[in-house]
C-alpha cells in the first residue's frame, strides 16, 4: 500500500491546456466548433475550459497514492503462462491522485477501435465495473470530491486522446463527451459535491 496522507491535485484542466494545441493541430475543425445552438450562444472550449480550470483548482484529493501515471490498456500485459500481470512504461510513476490512473483507464477501455458488437459491450462493461470499484473505494476513503475530480480527468482524457484518433466520427464524439463532462461540472456548487454523479452509462454506453 503506497496511500499517503498528502492532498494533491492532477490538474486535469492544466494539463488538457498544455495539449490542446496538439489537439486542433490534428482536428483543427474542434477549434471552430459551432458555438451557439439557435439563439442560445454557447461558449467556446477554450473559455469553458479556463473556467473549468478555476472550479478545478478547489479540488484536491485526500491523499496520495503512487500511481502509473500512463495507465491505458496498451501498458498492461498479461502473461498467461506465469499468469501474471506487468506494466509497462512506468516513466510517469509518482504520487499523485489515483482518480487520474481511474481516468486515463476508463477512456482507453473506450477508445479502442472494436465494432464487434458483443465484444464492445464487453469492453465498455469493463469500464464501467471500473468506475464501480473506484466509486466504492472513494467512498470507503471519504473522497467526497471524487466524482467531480473523476468527471474531470475523464473529460481531459476524451480530449487528447483525439491526438490518436484519425476517425473523424469517432474523434468528435470523444471530444464532444469531453464538453458535456466540463459542462456538468461546472453546474455542481464545489460545496456540495455529493450531489454529483458522473453520468458513466451516458458516456460510455449511451
Amino acid at each position: 500500500m503506497t496511500r499517503t496522507k498528502k492532498k494533491v491535485s492532477a490538474q486535469h484542466m492544466v494539463q488538457l491546456s498544455k495539449r490542446l494545441d496538439e489537439v486542433y493541430s490534428i482536428h483543427p475543425e474542434f477549434k471552430g466548433m459551432k458555438s451557439k445552438i439557435g439563439d442560445y450562444k454557447v461558449p467556446a472550449f477554450d473559455k469553458l475550459l479556463n473556467h473549468a480550470k478555476t472550479y478545478e483548482s478547489g479540488l484536491s484529493a485526500p491523499f496520495s497514492v503512487y500511481i502509473h501515471g500512463d495507465f491505458n490498456v496498451d501498458n498492461i500485459i498479461y502473461d498467461p503462462v506465469e499468469k501474471k500481470i506487468n506494466f509497462i512504461d512506468l516513466h510517469r510513476s509518482r504520487y499523485m491522485d489515483y482518480v487520474q490512473d481511474v481516468s486515463v483507464f476508463m477512456v482507453s477501455m473506450y477508445r479502442l477501435q472494436v465494432m464487434d458488437a458483443p465484444l464492445r459491450k464487453r469492453i465498455l462493461d469493463m469500464a464501467q465495473d471500473f468506475y464501480n470499484f473506484s466509486a466504492s473505494y472513494a467512498r470507503r476513503s471519504k473522497d467526497k470530491t471524487f466524482e467531480l475530480r473523476l468527471a474531470l480527468g475523464l473529460a481531459r482524457s476524451f480530449a487528447t486522446s483525439t491526438r490518436f484518433i484519425l476517425d473523424k466520427t469517432l474523434a468528435r464524439t470523444m471530444f464532444l463527451r469531453a464538453r458535456y463532462l466540463i459542462e456538468q461540472v461546472l453546474e455542481v456548487d464545489p460545496r456540495h459535491p455529493k450531489t454529483f454523479r458522473v453520468p458513466i452509462e451516458e458516456i460510455f454506453i449511451g
